[in-house]
């Protein structure tokens, strides 16, 4: 067999092992060495192939493909560079569990460490950030290689969905010529699959709690769906629960057990549980942590599988499950749930807080924080992507509970700000719901690459720009203590750019409104009719910092008159 048909047949061997494995997505950013495995995998007419030169934002594309579908998605470049570029990708990915299954493609071994260009070690390339690395053989034509390559397709696949979920990286050598022979077909092969199973905790230990005082803490993203579970847990404990917004639990439904106002709330002194269930990392909202860290009552850590990310490293029982997997457990079980009284007193300071935030004259002004409440008191039937830092933030301390069948979005593994546009870019590539997204200057900058995968696949995506000319986080931190001369270039680092000339480079259509209702007339129109367009909301970086101090001001006077 020619050189040519043996590349080719092992290859499709390897490609009929990804799709038997759930594969049905592809991200390809092209080049010289992966031209074999980028054009079959391209012409496969079961398979959807995104094409992203730019390899960073494609790796980004992936994820949000991933987050869209809840399916697993291949990535393919070429050798060198190109791969290395995958990296900040990969690191979400294996921090918020997304099953990425990476395809670098290499020089064969006889041109590794001997000057050859376009080459580096790719062995081990993303280090622990992947959960396994596979150094596939260069093509051969035995049955048995044939085999091999299917099963190393199949295998590594699956291992990527499998609990934890994460990124797999497979390396494939080439030989040269690279051209692969297009008559040729796949070889067929046995299929695999595995069965789904579903496990019973053991809660006779821990059924005493459950009927104490209890608050549940909820981080990390969860489909609506998820949502939907764990507030009927808490129904069913008769517990308050406490979750930022991209566990959804804002927007999966109304629930009178969802302290929505948490940042405010934990911001002063308030009651105090006998026990704590916790699931997953720790929510965005910096005051959850810090109450919790003055708590001494039992914690409950619960995990799909124990890999214990208890960053406070205060849990008493860990727990081996899904929420639907505790969920089912505990309804198997009889016992007392604490009285009502118990949520009702939380339930007064969700009351107090909403009442405080409606009252605010600031957010009936043209600002970042009341365009962000209006965007998200409008949305329905939509996604929404939130970007680090201020942005989610925002939609976390100032938005009420959206019950309009919208989706929260975002990338807070390692809470990075790139990425972010492309994220969003293949989140709107698998969705027929208009998608928005929420992005400050700095993570807009990070990643303009990312518009053209918005302009190339003409993706309707209305990107809400708060403009504050820079790192308006730190205006939140100690930083803000420094004199100008210090903090400005290294903290503020103003970018003075023109996002109009942006806009126009990418072809997106460009707004600025000046006031709260044209802004709020743009966004009902993209509701009505999605476009791809970049609405800039121009602020600056001390203004949320001191309508959020007036708030917690505020809130703590009501707090005052309440009980007195």
């Amino acid at each position: 067999m020619s050189h040519q048909k043996t590349m080719t047949s092992y290859l499709l061997a390897f490609i009929a092992g990804l799709k038997t494995a759930g594969i049905k997505q592809v991200v390809i950013s092209p080049g010289s060495r992966s031209t074999p495995l980028a054009l079959l995998l391209h012409r496969d007419t079961e398979l959807t192939c995104f094409i992203d030169v730019d390899e960073r934002s494609a790796g980004f594309f992936a994820l949000g493909l991933i987050k869209a579908s809840k399916e697993p998605v291949a990535l393919v470049c070429t050798s060198g560079t190109a791969a290395a570029n995958y990296y900040p990708a990969i690191c979400e990915a294996d921090a918020t569990n997304l099953p990425l299954v990476v395809l670098t493609t290499d020089r064969p071994p006889e041109l590794r460490n001997v000057g050859a260009p376009q080459a580096m070690d790719q062995q081990q390339l993303y280090a622990s950030h992947v959960k396994r690395f596979t150094e596939m053989t260069v093509p051969e034509d035995s049955e048995e290689l044939l085999r091999y390559s299917h099963w190393q397709g199949l295998t590594n696949s699956l291992h990527a969905q499998q609990a934890p979920k994460g990124p797999v990286h497979v390396n494939l050598p080439l030989r040269e010529p690279l051209l692969p022979d297009l008559t040729l077909k796949a070889p067929e092969f046995l299929n695999s699959m595995i069965l789904p199973s579903q496990r019973i905790v053991d809660l006779s230990e821990l059924m005493p709690f459950f009927t104490k005082k209890g608050l549940i803490i909820v981080g990390e993203q969860h489909t609506t769906q998820e949502a939907k579970r764990y507030l009927e847990l808490a129904a069913l404990l008769n517990w308050p629960i406490v979750g930022d917004p991209l566990t959804n639990l804002a927007t999966c439904q109304s629930s009178p057990y969802y302290l929505k106002q948490a940042d405010l709330i934990f911001s002063q002194t308030t009651l105090e549980p006998e026990v704590i269930l916790r699931f997953g990392r720790l929510p965005v909202t910096k005051n959850v942590l810090l109450y919790l860290q003055k708590l001494t009552a039992p914690t409950i850590f619960v995990e799909e599988t124990l890999s214990w990310q208890d960053q406070l490293q205060t849990t008493n029982y860990f727990i081996e499950a899904t929420i639907d997997e505790l969920l089912t457990s505990i309804k198997k079980r009889t016992f007392q749930p604490i009285a009502t009284q118990w949520v009702t007193s939380w339930q007064v300071q969700q009351t107090i807080a909403t009442t405080t935030l409606t009252k605010q004259a600031l957010l009936t002004e043209f600002n970042e924080s009341a365009a962000t409440v209006a965007l998200v008191e409008q949305l329905k039937n939509s996604q929404l992507f939130v970007a680090n830092s201020n942005a989610i933030r925002f939609v976390d301390r100032l938005t009420a509970v959206n019950a309009n069948n919208v989706t929260i979005h975002g990338n807070r593994g390692v809470n990075g700000i790139d990425g972010l546009i492309s994220t969003t870019a293949g989140i709107a590539a698998n969705q027929a719901q208009p998608t928005f997204l929420l992005i400050g200057d700095l993570a807009f900058f990070h990643d303009m690459n990312g518009l053209q995968m918005m302009k190339h696949y003409q993706l309707p995506v209305t990107i809400v720009l708060l403009n504050n000319n820079g790192g308006g986080i730190f205006s939140f931190l100690s930083q803000n203590q420094l004199q100008p001369e210090d903090f400005e270039p290294l903290f503020g680092t103003p970018l003075n750019m023109d996002f109009q000339h942006v806009a126009k480079l990418y072809g997106a259509v460009y707004h600025q409104p000046k006031t709260l209702a044209a802004f709020e007339q743009l966004i009902s129109e993209a509701q009505q009719q999605p476009i791809f367009q970049i609405i800039e909301v121009c602020g600056t970086q001390k203004e949320p910092v001191n309508l959020w101090q007036q708030i917690c001001q505020q809130y703590q006077t009501a707090l005052g008159e309440q009980d007195g």
